[in-house]
Protein backbone atom coordinates (compact mmCIF):
# COMPACT_ATOMS: atom_id res chain seq x y z
CA UNK A 1 0.00 0.00 0.00
CA UNK A 2 1.15 3.43 -0.95
CA UNK A 3 1.72 5.97 1.69
CA UNK A 4 -1.40 8.10 0.50
CA UNK A 5 -3.12 5.63 0.92
CA UNK A 6 -1.88 4.25 4.03
CA UNK A 7 -2.72 8.23 5.45
CA UNK A 8 -6.48 7.80 3.84
CA UNK A 9 -6.56 4.55 6.00
CA UNK A 10 -5.25 6.46 8.73
CA UNK A 11 -7.90 9.07 9.13
CA UNK A 12 -11.01 6.46 7.60
CA UNK A 13 -10.61 4.39 10.88
CA UNK A 14 -10.96 7.77 13.08
CA UNK A 15 -14.89 7.95 11.29
CA UNK A 16 -17.73 7.42 12.77
CA UNK A 17 -18.57 3.06 12.40
CA UNK A 18 -21.57 4.33 10.17
CA UNK A 19 -19.41 7.07 8.02
CA UNK A 20 -16.98 4.14 7.52
CA UNK A 21 -19.43 1.78 6.53
CA UNK A 22 -20.91 4.24 3.61
CA UNK A 23 -17.17 5.01 3.12
CA UNK A 24 -16.40 1.06 2.06
CA UNK A 25 -19.64 0.92 0.45
CA UNK A 26 -18.80 3.79 -2.03
CA UNK A 27 -15.26 2.42 -2.27
CA UNK A 28 -16.29 -1.19 -3.38
CA UNK A 29 -18.73 0.13 -5.84
CA UNK A 30 -15.85 2.38 -7.45
CA UNK A 31 -13.83 -0.41 -7.89
CA UNK A 32 -15.96 -3.88 -8.16
CA UNK A 33 -19.27 -2.98 -9.49
CA UNK A 34 -20.93 -2.50 -5.98
CA UNK A 35 -19.46 -6.08 -4.79
CA UNK A 36 -16.34 -6.27 -2.70
CA UNK A 37 -15.46 -9.50 -4.25
CA UNK A 38 -16.43 -12.13 -6.29
CA UNK A 39 -17.28 -14.71 -3.48
CA UNK A 40 -18.96 -11.78 -2.08
CA UNK A 41 -21.38 -11.63 -5.39
CA UNK A 42 -21.83 -15.35 -6.09
CA UNK A 43 -22.50 -15.71 -1.82
CA UNK A 44 -25.54 -13.14 -2.93
CA UNK A 45 -26.46 -14.82 -5.61
CA UNK A 46 -26.66 -18.28 -4.18
CA UNK A 47 -28.94 -16.58 -1.48
CA UNK A 48 -30.99 -14.92 -3.80
CA UNK A 49 -31.69 -18.13 -5.39
CA UNK A 50 -31.90 -19.93 -2.54
CA UNK A 51 -34.70 -17.59 -1.14
CA UNK A 52 -36.94 -17.42 -4.55
CA UNK A 53 -37.05 -21.30 -4.34
CA UNK A 54 -38.28 -21.03 -1.27
CA UNK A 55 -41.06 -18.60 -1.90
CA UNK A 56 -41.40 -21.09 -5.72
CA UNK A 57 -41.89 -24.07 -3.00
CA UNK A 58 -44.50 -22.20 -0.66
CA UNK A 59 -42.12 -23.01 2.31
CA UNK A 60 -42.15 -19.33 3.28
CA UNK A 61 -45.66 -16.91 2.91
CA UNK A 62 -44.66 -13.18 1.66
CA UNK A 63 -46.28 -10.13 3.34
CA UNK A 64 -47.46 -7.16 1.25
CA UNK A 65 -45.19 -3.91 2.08
CA UNK A 66 -47.73 -1.85 2.92
CA UNK A 67 -48.42 -3.75 5.93
CA UNK A 68 -44.64 -4.98 6.53
CA UNK A 69 -44.29 -0.66 6.56
CA UNK A 70 -46.96 -0.21 8.78
CA UNK A 71 -45.62 -2.60 11.00
CA UNK A 72 -41.86 -1.15 10.94
CA UNK A 73 -43.26 2.39 11.64
CA UNK A 74 -45.42 1.14 14.60
CA UNK A 75 -42.31 -0.40 16.01
CA UNK A 76 -39.93 2.93 15.41
CA UNK A 77 -42.99 4.87 17.35
CA UNK A 78 -43.07 2.28 20.26
CA UNK A 79 -39.29 2.44 20.67
CA UNK A 80 -39.79 6.18 21.28
CA UNK A 81 -41.99 6.06 23.78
Amino acid sequence: MQQAAKKLLEAAMQLPEEEREELAQHLAVSVNGGFASREIEEAWIAECDRRMKEIDDGKVVLEKWQDVRNEILEDIRASRR
